[in-house]
């Protein structure tokens, strides 16, 4: 974490609410994203991420030892969807581990346009990258986008997914990208570039 995300925390965790807005403008964009990947409800999405704020404005001292804010603002985001679906499945009579299914990592269409490649082929691009990563599974997926849209560590990861340590995260990284290796070498060579393309 940089010196000046450091700051706007302390002067949250002192009470400066102009501070917490500024977190929340600062993070709502990548938390949308990351969130949308695993949920395609709109306002499932929209509700898990006000309570994610909600409960920093009651609670601030949960930042007080906050070595990664992203990371942590992800696995808050991700455990409060969860928590959402597990409430709906109970209501189903589905149950907690079908709570975990639900969140199938999913690449979201084109949004955002790219100046320094032209539009055609930046679609033509982002179509390819994005049937490339779908033959990968969900959890797969999921670990790449951590690992290489938002530069998480493997440690981070393999607690996002549930895992038991970061050599796990980091052997399910592995296998992922030699699966996308052997679909498509030159495809694969420039994904950590351009996967920001589909997301």
């Amino acid at each position: 974490m940089d010196n000046r995300e450091l700051n706007i925390i302390n002067r949250f965790l002192h009470g400066d609410h102009e501070a917490y807005s500024l977190l929340y403008r600062e993070h709502i964009q990548e938390l949308f994203s990351y969130g949308k990947a695993l949920t395609g409800n709109d306002e499932r999405l929209k509700d898990a991420i006000q309570d994610v704020f909600y409960k920093l404005l009651s609670n601030p001292a949960a930042l007080k030892d906050v070595q990664n804010l992203k990371y942590f603002l992800f696995k808050s985001l991700k455990n409060r969807l969860i928590d959402i679906l597990k409430s709906e499945m109970r209501q189903s009579q589905s149950g907690e581990a079908a709570a975990y299914e639900q969140i199938d990592f999913t690449i979201n269409d084109v949004t955002v346009l790219d100046s320094l490649i032209e539009e055609e082929e930046r679609l033509e691009l982002s179509r390819k990258i994005k049937s490339l990563l779908n033959l990968l599974t969900p959890r797969q997926r999921e670990a790449v986008c951590l690992r290489y849209i938002y530069d998480m560590e493997y440690d981070e990861i393999a607690d996002l997914l549930n895992m038991s340590n970061s050599k796990s995260a980091r052997n399910l990284v592995s296998r992922a990208l030699e699966h996308l290796r052997k679909e498509d070498l030159e495809l694969l060579i420039i994904l950590p570039y351009t996967i920001n393309l589909i997301i």
